[in-house]
């Protein structure tokens, strides 16, 4: 919900286009060392104390950027906002694969979340304050916490994983590169996204819906193509959103963005619970292996507003970002064919 709005409302606090893609790399940096360091902490303590501890923190920091009245203590806020995201995620895959749920279900209802919220934040900021969508965000992570409390974990089986494991990197090298590549060409999307269709002409309640379809259509595809036809790849999705993405740029107004929105949500469908499932099915450290994901994803959103933020600065107009996000992406398509090829060679 927040994340939505985050470049505006550094925008009503004094920050430059510059100080907003430096903000949003120093968020993706936080999150980058916390998912590998408490991924691989799941492995050896258990998901439910690694999942309480982050929704605790991430619904506190959230809830208190409230207050924020200068950027340099939100800045200070997002970066402990990025530690707090960055703890969770690994453990949560590992906690659902590991009592019979499945990657499709779990990115499913991820995006519908997305989905319903990015919607209501519009709703939030159309009719009080934007500040008002922290307290939201924090009630949110809270709910998470309680629900947390009342979670079972039995059996808990400790697994030995070193301080930096090199042979999960290196078994799974291709697959993060690709998401590495992917993500930092989504972020240079997002970056400016609210920007962009303020520019377009998009009210705060039309960029709640138009953002909301991209994961609406994560969550119908995976729920009803990708279940039906048992068909799930990576290489697929990551294509599909190169293609999307750059095709933002020749936007000439919102509307115009819906159609593109729903090929880029279901890309993102088949890339996500693709790259999920091929960690799960792969990998023993499961919780560390998927934290090292979420790392790769941390890291394009580290490098994507660097960019972003650069491209502003030499083509002044917000199209560019896109037609450069799309390029970016299809290197990560590339990566994951070699991938494909050397394993074919290998049969």
């Amino acid at each position: 919900m927040a994340d939505l709005f985050i470049p505006q409302f550094a925008e009503i606090l004094g920050a430059t286009k510059l100080e907003i893609g430096i903000l949003g790399t120093v968020f993706a940096l936080s999150m980058f060392f916390s998912a590998a360091i408490f991924g691989r902490m799941s492995d050896t303590i258990g998901r439910k104390k690694i999942l309480f501890l982050g929704f605790f923190l991430a619904g506190l920091f959230y809830a208190i950027s409230f207050f924020s009245r200068s950027f340099s203590n939100f800045f200070i806020l997002r970066m402990l906002q990025g530690i707090s995201v960055g703890i969770y995620p690994g453990a949560l895959a590992a906690y659902v694969n590991e009592n019979n749920g499945t990657m499709d279900d779990y990115s499913a209802y991820g995006a519908l979340g997305i989905a319903l919220f990015m919607w209501v934040s519009g709703v939030i900021v159309s009719i009080i304050k934007l500040r008002w969508i922290f307290v939201s965000v924090g009630i949110l992570y809270f709910i998470s916490l309680f629900l947390t409390m009342h979670i079972k974990e039995e059996h808990i089986k400790s697994i030995e994983v070193p301080i930096f494991p090199i042979k999960v990197i290196m078994k799974n090298i291709n697959l993060y590169l690709a998401i590495f590549f992917t993500f930092t060409g989504i972020t240079i999307t997002w970056t400016f996204w609210i920007l962009f269709l303020n520019k377009l002409g998009a009210t705060p309640f039309a960029a709640g819906y138009i953002t909301m379809i991209n994961p609406l259509f994560e969550f119908l595809t995976l729920k009803f193509i990708a279940n039906r036809i048992k068909f799930r790849s990576t290489g697929l999705g990551i294509f599909i959103l190169s293609v999307s993405f750059s095709l933002f740029a020749f936007a000439r107004n919102p509307l115009q963005l819906i159609p593109l929105q729903v090929f880029a949500g279901m890309g993102w469908a088949f890339m996500y619970a693709g790259s999920l499932n091929d960690i799960m099915k792969n990998n023993r450290e499961k919780g560390t292996a998927t934290g090292i994901l979420q790392s790769s994803i941390s890291l394009g959103y580290i490098v994507g507003p660097f960019f972003a933020g650069l491209i502003t600065l030499i083509f002044k107009d917000l199209k560019y970002e896109y037609l450069l996000a799309g390029i970016i992406i299809f290197f990560g398509f590339i990566l994951l064919q070699r991938k494909s090829k050397k394993q074919l060679s290998s049969i």
